[in-house]
């Protein structure tokens, strides 16, 4: 549990002070696709993936056609990733 809250810690503090939306994460801690996707182009970039720790680490393996940018399928094995853990 504590964990976690070091987690959204650093999450809320690598928000932009005009975000006032609400960042969801999964029971592992992760982002969800949507919020991490700050563009909203439909990707998650690399510059994206690191303001959360457990992407970044998995960022490569996830990017699976190596574009440098994860898709929502391909994020989705960084989720199940953590889960496998």
């Amino acid at each position: 549990m504590k964990a976690l809250s070091g987690f959204l810690l650093v999450c809320t503090a690598a928000m932009p002070a005009y975000a006032d939306a609400v960042v969801s994460v999964d029971a592992y801690g992760l982002v969800s696709f949507v919020h991490l996707d700050s563009d909203h182009n439909g990707y998650v970039s690399r510059v994206e993936a690191r303001s959360v720790a457990g992407v970044e680490q998995e960022f490569e393996s996830a990017d699976a056609n190596h574009d440098g940018l994860l898709d929502r399928s391909e994020y989705t094995q960084v989720q199940q990733a953590r889960e496998a853990r």
